[in-house]
């Protein structure tokens, strides 16, 4: 839905659509105008971008998702994109969405892509600090990267637990293959560390000391960064943590196979003696004092089984069977 919201020491106050561009032209002097463009009105993108003179490559891209993140700065405009995540309990997996911003000294356009909208969560944040809004558009700039990034740290919570769980079935007495299931986790992982690593750079300069925003805004911002930071270390790990994981599955499927291979040998080489002794007594020779002797046939069956006996007690005993 198409919102205009016009931000000044007063308080806020909505615009009607018939009055964006107008104020987008006269922001006020004590605030400025927020704009939230759905991607459906790129109609309305355009005109503001004529109005404001954005970037034309920019807002022609603001219209299409699957960007990646990036911060860009022009003459008169700064362009952000971050990517929204979301973590999905039932399935383990990680959706993603877009965060379009542009910024000018008086005015914020966002475009969201996706289904989670994080411009919700910065409405409800900026009640809890109007003080902030003496920054000018900057401000609801860092609600928003706020709200962006707290999902970050969710998302990097749950997939360490899901992680954790994998990790136990891994070591588990019994034969889980759960090698389906840690290449799955390991795509989630790497989608979370797709959205969060473009990002480092610009993290490392805004957790300066003199990040280059003014006041309590840079310290706010110096916290978004470590924020950013923190969940780029933790996905990093996970992603390590399965790759270790996944060694390790392989390497326990290596012993398994290990194992049937021993037990086959063990049984072929038990079944190997009545084999041997049928196969001689089957040769039919003409004088073959057993065969004309009454204890000949318990005798050869029961060497038979001492000799199957025998082997079956040495291969247990070496854990073979």
């Amino acid at each position: 839905m198409l919102r205009c919201t016009r931000f000044h020491s007063g308080g806020s106050s909505a615009i009607a659509e018939d009055d964006v561009l107008d104020s987008l032209r006269n922001p006020p002097e004590d605030g400025f105008v927020w704009l939230e463009v759905p991607p459906t009105r790129s109609d309305v993108l355009r005109d503001a971008a004529r109005v404001l003179d954005l970037p034309r490559l920019a807002v022609a891209n603001a219209a299409h998702p699957h960007q990646h993140a990036r911060v860009e700065h022009y003459p008169d405009c700064d362009h952000v994109i971050l990517k929204v995540l979301s973590y999905t309990e039932a399935t383990s997996a990680v959706g993603t969405g877009e965060l379009i911003m542009f910024l000018t000294s008086k005015v914020l356009i966002t475009v969201v892509h996706g289904p989670e909208d994080p411009t919700a969560g910065a409405h409800r944040r900026a009640a809890d600090h109007p003080e902030l809004f003496d920054s000018g558009p900057r401000a609801a700039a860092y609600l928003l990267a706020d709200t962006v990034v707290d999902a970050y740290l969710t998302a990097s919570a749950e997939l360490r637990a899901d992680l954790t769980r994998l990790e136990q079935r891994v070591f588990a007495p019994g034969r889980d293959d759960v090698t389906e299931d840690l290449y799955a986790l390991k795509r989630e992982v790497l989608t979370a560390r797709d959205a969060v690593e473009p990002l480092l750079p610009v993290a490392h300069r805004l957790v300066q000391p003199d990040n280059g925003e003014p006041g309590l805004l840079g310290q706010h911002f110096r916290d978004v960064a470590h924020h950013v930071l923190r969940a780029g270390r933790d996905l990093r790990s996970c992603d390590e943590l399965l790759t270790s994981a996944l060694d390790a599955q392989f390497s326990r499927a290596g012993l398994w196979q290990n194992e049937d291979m021993r037990k086959i040998s063990a049984w072929a080489a038990i079944a190997l003696v009545p084999t041997i002794v049928g196969g001689v007594y089957g040769m039919n020779f003409e004088h073959m004092p057993e065969l004309h002797w009454a204890f000949g046939y318990p005798l050869a069956i029961a060497v038979i089984l001492a000799v199957c006996g025998c082997l079956y007690a040495a291969l247990r005993h070496n854990r073979w069977l």
